[in-house]
């Protein structure tokens, strides 16, 4: 089998950044053509010469010497070896229409290969043709400007973040409770519009990108790589972390999972909504060990001025406060919809389309614009998911325009009133905290 090879793949990389273009951490390269090929034509190691696969827009290509330099990391690479990865590249990816286009045209510099021998990781028939209707749909959405972002708009999200934090300072000595009110539901709407700051693509999401490390405290670089995990394969057993949370939670019995069991597991459904409240500081542990790990200064320096700000601004009982009803906000928010949806394996999960109908539904808030506010964007989880990059405020719009090309392609939308779905979440708990 012939792989047409280049040798300008033979140059070198460039040192380490914290992140590019495209919102991934890790070694960056200036271009794909400065990415060394380690495959040594004279004396061949296949496993260094083997092509790594990856089909995007009906073209293979050979990304075996861009892995080791891809943004995301090699393994993402590997993921998708002999696999169609267009609506993943897409959904994730600077391509043009979403406001930047690095990562398309470091795709078109890759070597073109042969198809795989083994189709077995292709889509079925119907998949495809979901898929194929689903880059149309995408296509069209474009052309009627769903991905432009409104500068209105986006001055207007950012300024309920600066009030609240700002009054919220103004009054945590001479209003605790209420302070901490305030810092909790800016912590809370701050990620929110970080998370659309992460996802999106152009000058002003790479702007304010570190935008939540320093009002969070939350690394952006540790927070990409779980969260890229998430959307790419969501509800998928050992790739989404997001369903894997023993020993606290169970979302499926041991037995099925094949994890192990714990005493705790007959109470989750008694201390799992309230344990949530510890989301912000897990987030807080994990960002702090892995910027302090990999040397990552510009987040380190961030996530100190943070920290500053909460032992010096306010009482320490708001600080905590804050921190911890936000937490427990976001936390019950984040999974809601998707816990309870279908859980997946390598047997049967589906492709990136199919897979997050399979795995997400909606939430109707039934509490007004209040509840639609605090959700921030996420009761519209499925046009998230399968439009990552899209600026969050045209979600609402872009919902019964995805409900009705879901009814045209036979596809069953998921949606339920959030009370419905926080009741169906705690219903699962209950129902494995119970199973023998």
């Amino acid at each position: 089998m012939r792989v047409n090879s280049s040798s300008a793949l033979r140059s070198r990389i460039v040192g380490k950044s914290s992140t590019d273009e495209d919102g991934f951490s890790g070694t960056v390269v200036l271009d794909v053509d400065e990415v060394p090929d380690e495959c040594d034509v004279r004396n061949p190691d296949p496993k260094k010469c083997e092509p790594v696969r990856l089909k995007i827009d009906d073209v293979w290509y050979d990304a075996r010497g861009w892995a080791k330099a891809h943004p995301g990391g090699e393994r993402w690479i590997h993921f998708f070896d002999g696999r169609d990865a267009t609506d993943a590249f897409y959904a994730l990816h600077s391509y043009g229409p979403n406001g930047a286009d690095l990562a398309l045209r470091r795709l078109k510099k890759l070597p073109k290969c042969d198809p795989p021998a083994d189709t077995s990781k292709l889509p079925t028939a119907r998949q495809y043709e979901i898929s194929m209707g689903f880059r149309e749909f995408r296509k069209k959405l474009e052309a009627d400007g769903f991905f432009k972002r409104n500068a209105v708009k986006e001055i207007w999200a950012l300024s309920q973040v600066v009030a609240l934090y700002g009054v919220g300072t103004a009054v945590a000595y001479s209003h605790p409770i209420i302070a901490t009110v305030l810092l909790a539901l800016g912590a809370v709407q701050a990620g929110w519009l970080g998370h659309d700051y992460v996802h999106g693509r152009g000058k002003l999401c790479d702007s304010m990108r570190y935008m939540p490390t320093l009002l969070n405290g939350h690394s952006v670089e540790w927070w990409t790589q779980k969260h890229s995990m998430h959307h790419t394969f969501t509800n998928e057993e050992d790739m989404d972390g997001d369903v894997m949370m023993e020993p606290f939670f169970y979302l499926r019995h041991p037995k099925e999972s094949g994890r192990p069991d714990s005493p705790l597991r007959k109470w989750q459904h008694i201390y799992g909504y309230p344990l949530l409240s510890i989301m912000y500081w897990l987030w807080r542990s994990h960002s702090i060990k892995v910027a302090w790990r990999e040397k990552r200064w510009k987040e380190i320096i961030l996530i100190g001025l943070n920290y500053v700000w909460l032992a010096t601004c306010m009482p320490w009982q708001v600080a905590i406060g804050s921190v911890t009803l936000g937490g427990f906000i976001v936390g019950s928010l984040v999974s809601a919809t998707h816990q309870s949806e279908e859980i997946m394996d390598a047997s049967n999960a589906g492709e990136y389309v199919d897979g997050q109908f399979r795995s997400t539904r909606d939430a109707e808030t039934v509490f007004g614009p209040l509840e639609t506010w605090i959700w921030g964007g996420m009761d519209t989880q499925l046009e998230h998911h399968l439009f990552p990059t899209m600026p969050r405020y045209n979600y609402h719009k872009l919902r019964p325009i995805l409900k009705a090309w879901a009814k045209a392609q036979g596809i069953l939308y998921r949606s339920s009133p959030s009370t419905t779905i926080i009741a169906d979440n705690w219903k699962l708990l209950d129902r494995i905290a119970h199973q023998a």
